[in-house]
């Protein structure tokens, strides 16, 4: 236990004090810097009326003028269909993009073993996108099912990612619209 004793090496009240002040000081510093850090998906409100089936015809001229993805080191003919479809968003100089690498090496992964064609655009500025590192997954049909971050919290690394959730459904047979407006985390505006 500790004791407030002076003179037998115990710790004292000023240390005592010192210590609860510097750790109050440390986690308000650290929560001050970490709520800096996240940032809504949408805070222009880009996204707010629209919904999956207004997506996928925006979506067609990002799959059109899309750099075809180089997984196998070989450049691939570009494939201008929008049914399984992979499209990953970034932006030039948007550090928030490297926290989202290991989401994208994992969809890219499961989305190649399903045949899907697989999509980069380099974004700089567009009138529905609303933030980067995101993605859109069209499935066989045209349609969006999902579009949104990778993920969201600080580095966008809470769980396996919303999208790559919504890939695995989709392969497993279980479908959804869905079009991610509320999440936040390390996000650049477009």
């Amino acid at each position: 236990m500790l004791g407030l004793n002076k003179g037998n090496g115990l710790i004292t009240k000023f240390q005592l004090v010192l210590l609860v002040v510097w750790l109050s000081f440390t986690v308000l510093a650290f929560s001050y810097f970490i709520q800096g850090r996240l940032v809504n998906f949408d805070a222009d409100h880009k996204l707010r009326d629209i919904e999956h089936q207004e997506l996928a015809p925006h979506l067609i001229s990002f799959i059109e003028a899309a750099i075809p993805n180089i997984a196998d080191g070989e450049n691939d003919v570009v494939d201008h269909s929008i049914s399984n479809t992979i499209i990953h968003f970034s932006q030039p100089n948007c550090d928030c993009q490297q926290y989202s690498e290991a989401h994208i090496k994992d969809i890219n992964q499961l989305a190649l073993n399903h045949n899907f064609a697989i999509k980069r655009v380099v974004m700089t500025k567009d009138n529905l996108i609303p933030a980067t590192p995101s993605v859109a997954i069209i499935d066989n049909s045209g349609d969006v099912i999902y579009f949104g971050p990778y993920g969201q919290g600080i580095a966008c690394s809470q769980t396996s990612g919303y999208a790559q959730t919504m890939l695995n459904n989709y392969v497993q047979g279980y479908s959804a619209n869905i079009v991610i407006k509320e999440a936040k985390g390390c996000y650049c505006a477009v």
